[in-house]
């Protein structure tokens, strides 16, 4: 829509009413026409106050206008229209009728009006006036003689002649004197003073622009430059009729336009103008015998509701609508053409049979503004008034529009909106009925608000929404029909109902139209293609109920994924693990009917808030924390209902045993099949290890190596199967026809790329169970949740474009029923707990040992040292012997301490750590909990290393030790202390121990042992300190398969030789055997 800023220039002059704002922004020809519609009732208001109107307004279609005012904050007042009159930069008569209309209802309502600069106006000072000098002919006068824009300076005005002939019209422009009774005198020509002056009318201005125009001259700047205008410049310019439209409304505006026919005869001096100016055309029948009548022309003015024979009228001029001039006024005539009305007066009689009197009458309605024919009583129609049309709208859909023909109906006659007829005519009844066009507005006003635009004769909208318009238009008494003129029928949806099968439910229903119901797969899958209708067998048309779509959109979508593996395509099909969002849908309609085993499921999954504790297996060697054995409560419930789960828990809370508890359960029930683990390559020692130690009757197996092919027919005989992402990657063809158990996927952020090929592969695997294990919290990964949950239950989410557009975009965005919605569908799948929740049940300092596997490069290279220093060490003893071989040795034993840290501490650079790329997964997965670590090393290469991992990472972390400046230290551990951003502090074992307070880290990673426990004890206590409120978790990391992992196993037994290894001391050394060496170097 177009939009204008006008400037109030008339400061405190202005009154307070709208219209006295605005006046002077609109010629007066439009003042004149926007009145005219103003009393016709054409313009509805649909919001009025002293700083606001919005309107629709009928003209030749509907507009809608609006009025701001902004005075008090910049001084405009913005107008707008949505006719093409406007659209080209004019102010129109439609806004004109909006204010004067406003302006009615603000005085009727008794509202205050406004000062001009927008605030309440205060009265005017009173004093004292006589009556004898306030009635006098000379203030009466005053501003009758002397214009207020002649400042003495000048004493001519601008006047027009205007001359008619019948082969043109002319205007001329010259000056008259005004004499100081205020009566027009002597003339003279056209001075360019005189339009230059500044305080020349907003009337003059107009027209000389447009005779500037029109005779194709710029007088100002041209003619006028040097004060020596030539009168012919503005004599005799010949009008054409798009110029009379304008031009004929301003100089009656004047008053002081003559008006001449053929140079001769004066038909107004001056010319004014009639208010209200409009006038109709109509015809008396006189009866001229007793079958014939004789049609009378004439024209009604509405000025003062006199009628003047049509040969009366001295001049009609070629416009529409055409004016008139008639004793000295002008008029304009609404409806007719001038072709027409010189048909009419070139014709010497009207005659008409009494037979013909109805197809006259039929006739003349069918004209745009036709004209009125009064016949003699009894003969006339009976006229109707004071109906309510009854709306009806002929509709059709095309390129992305719903566009509508609108029709009223009085009875059963039906009339386009925008005829211009006044009545409606009933030739079999011999009615005719008075269109009630305030009704008619509100009805298109109705229209305009929901979003219905006017173009051309008809009314469009965007088609989205459109089905539940067009309904609810129904339910208000419309009649929708399409372009066949067959009916548009709204749908409802009809009763659901649930059957189900092994592990599927199937959706029963349908949309009806009447006798015509259409299944819901079909309607969906219509809806989705972005129609809103369907064909009926009749031929009419069904309007898809688009808000019940829209609103369970997300539900139904995902039985229509699942519904290509379904047969009928009256049904839509759900698994198992849907049945609460499927029950979500029930709950909002009327159900039919619904089957046992659904109400079962249903019931077990929205009456979860939990789970129940389990007994722990006898096969189980170890001790569960209630909240572990909670877990086999969850477990338990999955299985029972065939359900896959993600297992969330914080990391140190012991998702390892859990599982292996359930197992063990497993076990002792009965297994037909072997379960099978699949982890990282960095984790695989763990499940071993933890395997044996706490479920010793468990025969493992691990899938490893390059001899895979024969371990395959050992899986039968073996109880749990331990490999590697990579390997089920690798041989997916062979472990894909294989039917296992439980297939659990340890670390399970692995196959967060659905798209992967091990997200792929894992997919293929077959298991009665399904588990994924995590500590990485996936509330806030949509993506990563879609992919384990394909994994755990196929289809529970639908396919990922359909969940990325209905949940991980919303999502991402902020749309926290997006979020709801989610967490609701898998609530029942995910079991996660905190540290913080299950703090009360962990006593005391919780300790883990995690082995590390070297990389294949790490291995080589410790194998070379080993056997290097093996060798030499061999050869030293056999030459001096073993005490004297001390320093040797520990050279050999801190070389190899140093190979499992890191080959690059040793000068290998480009060889990886399996150490520490477990570390660094446990450092992220520690920060994707929301906590902070202390990471320690005695070597400070080794926390170098750690940096550059870290950098790559994108994780921001603070370094201390030996080396840095005391004023550094406490800057450092305060940034930590306090910045949310900074969740890892790396530092050295030796500088661990000097006076820190580290009560905001509850994870401690000790990266390599140390020789004296009380240094490594003194380290992780930094976290204990007064003011510590959570539990806290150390790691110790050791490299499998190393001397690390040995000096481990002889820890209990050799102590205090352990300590001589791990410190250097040569003292200790004495007590080294020759097979302690073997072992260490093996």
């Amino acid at each position: 829509m177009g939009r204008r800023l006008f400037r109030n220039k008339r400061g405190k002059d202005s009154s307070g009413s709208w219209k006295n704002r605005l006046r002077y922004s609109f010629l007066p020809v439009i003042r004149q026409r926007g009145v005219y519609y103003a009393e016709q009732g054409r313009a509805t208001l649909k919001e009025v106050s002293q700083e606001r109107i919005l309107a629709v307004v009928q003209g030749s279609r509907l507009y809608t206008t609006s009025v701001v005012d902004r005075r008090s904050k910049d001084g405009k007042i913005l107008i707008s229209c949505t006719c093409p009159f406007f659209q080209q930069g004019f102010p129109c008569k439609h806004l004109w009728a909006t204010i004067i209309e406003a302006d009615r209802v603000l005085a009727a309502e008794g509202r205050p009006t406004l000062s001009s600069n927008g605030k309440p106006k205060k009265d005017w000072p009173k004093e004292k006036a006589d009556w004898r000098t306030l009635f006098t002919d000379a203030l009466w006068q005053r501003n009758q003689a002397v214009p207020p824009w002649l400042d003495g300076s000048s004493k001519f005005l601008l006047c027009y002649d205007l001359n008619v002939t019948s082969l043109a019209v002319k205007i001329s422009v010259f000056e008259r004197y005004l004499k100081k009774d205020g009566t027009l005198g002597r003339e003279r020509k056209l001075q360019a003073i005189t339009i230059e002056h500044r305080g020349l009318p907003r009337m003059d201005r107009a027209l000389i622009a447009m005779l500037e125009n029109i005779s194709g001259k710029t007088a100002r700047n041209n003619f006028f430059r040097y004060y020596r205008a030539s009168h012919r410049d503005f004599v005799d310019i010949t009008l054409e009729p798009r110029d009379l439209e304008l031009v004929l409304p301003l100089l009656a505006e004047t008053k002081r336009c003559r008006v001449f026919l053929s140079d001769e005869i004066l038909l107004a001096d001056p010319l004014l103008k009639a208010v209200p100016s409009a006038a109709s055309l109509e015809f008396t029948a006189r009866q001229k015998t007793k079958k014939v009548f004789k049609l009378v022309p004439s024209v009604r003015l509405k000025k003062d509701g006199k009628d003047v024979l049509l040969s009366n009228i001295p001049v009609f001029f070629h416009t529409s609508p055409v004016f008139f001039i008639y004793d000295g006024y002008l008029f304009e005539l609404f409806g007719p053409s001038l072709s027409w009305i010189k048909a009419l007066l070139k014709s010497e009689k009207i005659e008409v049979s009494t037979e013909d009197i109805r197809d006259l009458l039929v006739r003349a309605e069918s004209l745009a503004g036709s004209p009125n024919i009064r016949l003699p009583e009894g003969m006339a129609p009976e006229t109707i008034k004071d109906l309510l049309p009854r709306p009806s709208v002929i509709v059709e859909l095309e390129k992305g529009l719903l566009k509508a023909r609108v029709l009223m109906t009085y009875k059963d006659m039906e009339i386009d909106w925008h005829d211009p007829r006044p009545f409606v005519l009933d030739t079999e009844r011999w009615k005719r009925f008075k269109r009630n066009k305030e009704a008619e507005s509100e009805i298109l006003a109705g229209l305009a608000a929901r979003g219905f635009r006017q173009k051309d004769m008809l009314f469009q909208r965007d088609i989205k929404g459109a089905a539940d318009v067009l309904s609810e238009l129904a339910e208000e008494g419309w009649e929708i029909r399409g372009r066949n003129r067959k009916p548009f029928r709204g749908g409802r949806v009809t009763k659901l109902g649930i059957s189900s099968g092994i592990d599927w439910f199937d959706l029963e229903g349908g949309i009806s139209f009447g006798e015509h119901i259409v299944p819901l797969p079909k309607a969906i899958k219509a809806f989705m293609r972005g129609e809103r209708t369907v064909k009926l067998g009749d031929g009419s048309t069904g309007l898809l109920p688009e808000k019940w779509l829209s609103s369970n959109l997300p539900v139904l979508e995902l039985g229509i994924a699942s519904g290509q593996r379904n047969s009928s395509d009256k049904t839509l099909r759900f698994s198992s693990a849907q049945a609460l969002v499927l029950d979500a849908l029930l709950e909002e309609n009327e159900v039919e009917s619904v089957d046992r085993r659904f109400l079962e499921i249903k019931n077990a999954l929205k009456n979860f808030s939990g789970i129940e504790s389990f007994p722990v297996p006898a096969g189980f060697k170890g001790m569960l924390r209630p909240y572990q054995e909670d877990a086999l409560g969850w477990f338990a419930f999955l299985k029972r209902f065939g359900f896959g789960g993600i297992l969330a828990d914080d990391m140190g809370l012991g998702k390892t045993i859990q599982v292996l508890a359930w197992l063990a359960g497993e076990l002792e029930n009965g297994k037909e099949a072997p379960s099978l683990v699949v982890s990282p390559t960095s984790v695989l020692f763990n499940w071993q290890a933890e395997a044996r130690r706490f479920v010793p009757d468990l025969k493992i197996l691990a899938y490893t190596g390059n001899n895979r092919s024969g371990l395959i027919k050992e899986m039968d005989r073996s109880d749990l199967v331990i490999t590697t992402y990579g390997l089920v990657r690798r041989d997916i063809k062979i472990l894909k026809d294989l039917q296992f158990n439980y297939v659990i996927l340890d670390e399970s952020q692995a196959i967060k790329n659905s798209n992967s090929q091990i997200a792929k592969a894992v997919r293929l695997l077959r298991a009665r169970h399904r588990l994924c294990l995590t500590g990485t919290p996936l509330e806030n990964n949509a993506g990563e949740l879609w992919s384990q949950m394909e994994f755990l239950n196929p289809g529970l989410l639908g396919p990922r474009a359909v969940f990325d557009r209905r949940f991980a975009k919303p999502i991402a965005g902020g749309d926290k029923a997006a979020r709801n919605t989610l967490k609701q569908m898998v609530t029942a799948f995910l079991l996660r707990r905190t540290k913080e929740a299950v703090a009360k049940e962990i006593l005391g300092k919780m300790e883990h040992v995690i082995l590390c596997p070297m990389t294949d490069g790490q291995a080589k290279v410790y194998s070379q040292v080993r056997d290097h220093y093996r060798a030499s060490i061999s050869a030293t003893i056999e030459r001096q012997g073993l005490n004297r071989s001390r320093i040797k040795i520990l050279e050999g034993l801190l070389r190899l301490r140093q190979a499992a840290n890191h080959p690059a501490l040793i000068g290998k650079d480009g060889v990886g750590s399996g150490k520490l790329d477990r570390l660094t997964t446990l450092i992220e997965e520690t920060i994707s909990g929301g906590h902070k670590a202390l990471v320690f090393s005695q070597f400070t290469r080794m926390l170098g290393l750690i940096r550059r991992s870290l950098d790559n990472a994108g994780i921001t972390y603070e370094y201390l030790d030996g080396r840095t400046p005391q004023a550094r230290r406490k800057d450092r551990v305060r940034r930590f202390q306090e910045d949310e951003d900074i969740k890892v502090f790396l530092i050295s074992l030796k500088a661990g121990g000097l006076g820190l307070n580290l009560t905001a880290a509850d994870y401690v990673f000790l990266v390599d042992p140390w020789w004296n426990p009380a240094v490594e004890l003194q380290a992780i206590d930094r976290t204990h300190r007064i003011g510590q409120d959570k539990k806290v978790f150390t790691y110790r990391f050791i490299t499998a398969e190393t001397v690390e992992e040995k000096v481990l196993a002889l820890q209990e037994k050799k102590q205090e030789m352990v300590s001589a290894i791990l410190s250097g001391g040569q003292d200790m050394l004495r007590r080294l055997s020759r097979e302690d060496l073997d072992i260490l170097f093996s």
